[in-house]
Parts: structure tokens; sequence; C-alpha cells
């Protein structure tokens, strides 16, 4: 059996109780889809950051800014009231910037793989 660190452990159930919590949240918001896509917690666990993820472009993200900055001392409390140990970490929201970095890459990977190509082709025609 493979034993993990216990801020991993508080770090998944933080992850499912807060995407649960903003799911609850959520359902008077229109159009809005927000994932909770990773929580890193000290390994005190004494401070967590939870990032998210939004559907869509800038509007949609800005939207679930100004959510989070209304809802986060909710997110908190109702997060005391879920987790079951014996100081709940002090959180903080943040849009979660590695996605778009990942296509942001993949994009120039593409890009740089079909001008490799083109000139692949290119210089075969000269030959």
């Amino acid at each position: 059996m493979r034993s993990f660190k216990r801020s991993v452990r508080v770090a998944d159930q933080i992850q499912r109780d807060v995407s649960e919590i903003i799911s609850d949240l959520l359902r008077d918001e229109i159009n809005l889809m927000v994932t909770v896509s990773k929580v890193e917690l000290t390994n005190d666990l004494r401070y967590g950051k939870i990032f998210y993820t939004v559907l869509g472009g800038d509007t949609e993200k800005e939207r679930a800014e100004e959510f989070f900055e209304r809802t986060v001392v909710s997110i908190k409390t109702e997060l005391a009231h879920r987790i079951r140990i014996r100081r709940v970490p002090e959180i903080s929201i943040h849009f979660d910037t590695s996605l778009v970095e990942g296509l942001r890459v993949a994009t120039l990977i593409d890009k740089v793989m079909s001008e490799s190509k083109k000139d692949e082709e290119q210089s075969g025609e000269e030959e």
C-alpha cells in the first residue's frame, strides 16, 4: 500500500469540497462553468491555494473573478463546516494559467512542426 503525504490527501478533499461548494453557489449564475483544477497546501496545512479554470473567454474569466471576490468568505466558511481537521487552512483562490500556457506552447510547437515540414518539402523539390 502506498502512503501519501497528509497534505496531498487533505488537498484532494478540499478540492472535492470546494468544487461542490462552488457548484452550489453558482446555481444562480447563468452560463458560468468553473472547475477547481488544483489545490496546493503547505506541509503544515496552514495555507492553501485553490486554482480554477473557466470555460469561455476573457468575459467569463472576469465574471469568475468577480464571483470569487464576492463569495470567498462564504466558501471558506462552508469549507470549515465540511472538512474534518483541527485547523482549516487559510485559503486563497487563483485563476489557473497552466491550461492557457499549455495551449500556447502546443500552438507554438504545431507552428514550428508545420514550418519544418514545409522546409523539408521545399528542400526535397530543389534536389
